[in-house]
Order: structure tokens, then C-alpha cells, then sequence
């Protein structure tokens, strides 16, 4: 009889520590962490400009900007972006209608978005919003279907594996979006429209650059004939992922949103500053989620078996660098927040110690939920993400008004736990995994860090000359 699949994932994984060093997926990883840490560099750099030049109070307000135009086009987006990677990577051989299926619920979406903040800014003056003045709220208005259109194109990207021109549109829009931000510094003064500005011109040139880059790859999608065969699955995928998609925005975000109801901008700006700090612990998971999610919808099919293997064995490694890279953050903060943003912003030391543990968890649970997606189970994490969205309202209402930033910080942290306790319970059932399998490497893996400069080096020039061989427009086109 057939050992089962738990009992093979117990035993020495040599085949899985060998499809983790597929050229693939290796060189899709380095592609994405390299262009994730040159953006958190620019980041970096655009905070110390934000915390220097505006100060807390103008920073809360970019927060808030922020935070409105992610919304905005998270609805408008309508769970396109999940759709785009799923049926992109598994049609990425042949036609398919569903690219047009997709851009008319963007374009559907983008109206709505739009005019609900027309609705909600200037009709109903909520209070959550107070600070942010018209013209704030009109760049914000420009900037809602521009997002849109950018998170379509970088998900375009993901679903046909192009992780290098990916990063790069990526690091183009952060890099622009800060020149540009520093230019209106000098000229028009230190306001946050300044930061908006940048924003939205990092967002324009991104993705039409983007969209250039890859027009050709996009006519392949591109079949309105038979168009309503794809509508009802598109849709459906969409929506799915989508009231998901909402949910954890609101868990992840709506404490900034209660701290401005109950404090000052100012707040918002420390609190703002102490959540970027400890999301930086997100790049490595953020990135294996991007090159898993396509992968995992590609190959599960195909054999199931190995692509659970695999899967653990991510999740597994994400686990342990996740936790380390935490503790490094949480001990080094108290000295360098202070010298590098200045000492104004002391209260974001304790930001980042309460919602640090929340933080490190989230890190797996981010990554299973692009493998459940992968597998188009992505219903799961719309469930839950509802669930602590419930949690996160009833803590900000609890705990912000008595314990300020810190209370945000620490209803921040249980949701986020609560979240991931309940991914990862999904993922035992679909993968009928253990625990064990989750968190406890097996013997085989720490020696295989010891020989994983040369096997990163080799899979990269392996992955650069097929890339090179098969599609050489893009590999021309996407050269920096």
C-alpha cells in the first residue's frame, strides 16, 4: 500500500530539498527579494524625508492618504489582481479569454471607487478622515484608478512568472515617486501634497512602462470572442478573494483610521512609522508568497504530492528566518529609530515591540494563503480574514481610547495571530499535513544552507539563459 501523504512528508525530504533548488522558482525568489529590498531601501529613504521635512503630524496624514487609496483601489479592483496570477499562470501555454473579462469589472470597479470617495469625502465629511483637506482629496481621486491599473499590471507579472521586470516596475515607481516628492519639497513647500504627488507620478510612469513592456504577452489573453464563457469564472474566482481582500485590509489597516478618530495626526504618524518598521519583516515572506502563489497553481495539478512537499518545505523556512529576522528587529529599534528619524518619533518604539509578535506570525500565514490560493482555495481566507476583522474592531474600540497607539498596537497583534492560527488549521486540512510538518525542519535542511550561495548562483545563470532563450523580447526590454 501507498505510504500516506503525511507520513512521506515525516520522512527525509532530499527530493523536496531538490525542487527547492529548481532554477524556477529559485531564480523568480532572488528576482523578487532583490527588487523588495531595493524598494525598502528607497522606502527607508523616503521616511527619514517624510520624518525629517513634515514631522509627525504632516506624516499621519500621509498615512491617511495612504491608507484611503489602498482601500479605494482594493474595491475598485474587485479581486482582479487574484484572478489575473490564477489564470494567467495556468493558461500562460495557450488562449484564453479572460484578460478582457477582468479589465471590464477594473474598469466597473474604478467608477465605483471612485465615486463612493467622491460620496464619503464630500458628502458625508466622516469624521475618521478629519485632517485631509480638498486638494489632498483630489489627488487622492486621480490616484484610485492609476493604483488600480498598477496592481493589475504587477499582478500581470506575477501570473506569467516575470518576477525581474516585475521588481523592476516596482522599484521604478518608489524611485520616481521619491524624486519627484523631494522635487515638490523644494518648489512648493513642505506639505504632504508633496508626497502625494510623488505617489501619483511613480504610479503613471510604473505602469505604463509596464503595460509597454509587456503588450505583446498581453494580446495572447486578448479574445473577445466567447468573452461570456469567461465572465461567470472570472468573476467568481474574483470574488472569492475579493470581500477576503477587504477584510484583511481593514485588519491590517483600519487602526489608523481609529487613531485618527480618537487621537491627533500626529499619532497617526508615530503609529504609522512603528507599523512600517515592523512590516519591513514581511519582505522575504511577502516575496516567497509572490513566486509560491503561481507556482503552486501551475503544479498542484500535475502532482499534488510533491507540490504539498514543497510547500511545507516553504513554510517551514519562512517560519525560521521570519523569527530571527523579528528578534534582530525588536532589539536594535530602541537605538535606531531614534538616530535615523530623530528622537520625535521615541513613541514608535513601542509600536514596534507590541505588534512585532503579531508581525512574525502573520509572516507564515501570508505565505499559506498564497499556496490555498494557488490551489483555488482562497475562500478560506476570506472567511477568517472577516473573523478578525470583527477582532480588530472590537479591540481598536476597546483598547485605542484608554491605551492609545500602544492599544492599536497590541489589537493589531492578537488579530493577526488569530488570522494565521486559522490559515494554517486550513492548510493541515487541505494538505492533511501536521504541525510537525509546518514548523519542524527535517534533518536534510540545515546542512543545506551550507552550499546555498553556489546553488543560488548556478540556478540564477541557469534560469537568466532559458529566460534569454524563450523570451527574448522581454529579457531585452526588461534589462536595466
Amino acid at each position: 500500500m501507498m505510504e500516506s501523504l503525511t507520513e512521506r512528508l515525516t520522512a527525509p525530504d532530499a527530493d523536496v530539498l531538490q525542487t527547492a533548488r529548481n532554477p524556477a522558482f529559485t531564480s523568480s525568489l532572488i528576482h523578487i527579494l532583490s527588487g523588495q529590498f531595493a524598494c525598502a531601501a528607497i522606502a527607508l529613504l523616503t521616511e527619514i524625508i517624510y520624518a525629517r521635512f513634515l514631522g509627525p503630524a504632516a506624516r499621519g496624514l500621509i498615512s491617511l492618504c495612504l491608507m484611503s487609496i489602498g482601500f479605494a483601489a482594493l474595491f475598485g479592483g474587485l479581486g482582479g489582481e487574484g484572478s489575473i496570477v490564477y489564470w494567467s499562470s495556468r493558461s500562460r501555454h495557450g488562449n484564453s479569454a479572460w484578460l478582457p473579462a477582468v479589465l471590464l469589472w477594473g474598469v466597473l470597479g474604478s467608477t465605483a471607487a471612485v465615486a463612493v470617495w467622491s460620496c464619503v469625502y464630500w458628502r458625508l465629511h466622516v469624521a475618521f478622515l478629519h485632517g485631509i483637506t480638498p486638494g489632498l482629496a483630489k489627488l487622492i481621486l486621480v490616484c484610485i484608478p492609476v493604483a488600480i491599473l498598477f496592481a493589475y499590471a504587477m499582478a500581470f507579472l506575477a501570473g506569467i512568472e516575470e518576477f525581474r521586470l516585475r521588481s523592476i516596475s516596482a522599484f521604478s515607481r518608489q524611485a520616481i515617486g521619491m524624486i519627484v516628492c523631494m522635487t515638490f519639497l523644494a518648489i512648493a513647500g513642505r506639505t504632504a501634497q508633496a508626497a502625494l504627488w510623488g505617489i501619483l507620478c511613480g504610479l503613471l510612469v510604473a505602469s505604463g512602462m509596464t503595460v509597454w513592456l509587456v503588450r505583446r504577452r498581453l494580446f495572447a489573453f486578448w479574445r473577445l470572442r466567447n468573452i461570456e464563457d469567461q465572465l461567470a469564472p472570472t468573476l467568481r474566482y474574483g470574488l472569492r478573494g475579493f470581500i477576503g481582500n477587504l477584510a484583511t485590509f481593514f485588519t491590517y489597516r483600519l487602526d489608523v483610521f481609529f487613531v485618527n478618530y480618537f487621537l491627533q495626526p500626529a499619532q497617526v504618524g508615530f503609529y504609522a512609522l512603528g507599523v512600517a518598521i515592523s512590516e519591513s519583516l514581511w519582505q522575504i515572506p511577502q516575496a516567497v508568497a509572490s513566486a509560491l502563489f503561481p507556482r503552486t497553481a501551475r503544479t498542484q495539478e500535475i502532482d499534488g504530492g510533491e507540490s504539498t512537499r514543497f510547500a511545507c518545505f516553504i513554510f517551514r523556512q519562512v517560519f525560521l528566518i521570519t523569527t530571527f529576522c523579528g528578534i534582530l528587529i525588536a532589539a536594535i529599534s530602541p537605538i535606531a529609530i531614534p538616530l535615523i528619524f530623530g528622537r520625535a518619533f521615541r513613541p514608535s518604539i513601542s509600536v514596534v515591540l507590541w505588534i512585532l509578535p503579531g508581525t512574525i506570525a502573520l509572516s507564515m500565514g501570508k505565505v499559506a494563503c498564497a499556496d490555498l490560493a494557488g490551489r483555488g482555495k482562497n475562500g478560506y481566507s476570506s472567511v477568517f480574514a472577516l473573523i478578525c476583522f470583527a477582532v480588530t474592531i472590537g479591540l481598536d474600540w476597546l483598547l485605542i481610547p484608554t491605551l492609545g497607539i500602544v492599544g492599536a498596537s497590541i489589537a493589531s497583534s492578537v488579530a493577526y495571530f488569530i488570522n494565521t492560527f486559522l490559515i494554517l488549521m486550513a492548510v493541515r486540512r487541505e494538505l492533511k499535513v501536521t504541525w510537525k510538518d509546518l514548523f519542524y525542519p527535517t534533518d536534510e535542511e540545515p546542512a543545506a544552507y551550507g552550499n546555498l550561495p553556489n546553488r543560488v548562483k548556478a540556478a540564477t545563470n541557469r534560469a537568466r539563459a532559458e529566460r534569454n532563450r524563450l523570451h527574448p523580447d522581454i529579457s531585452v526590454a526588461g534589462s536595466p
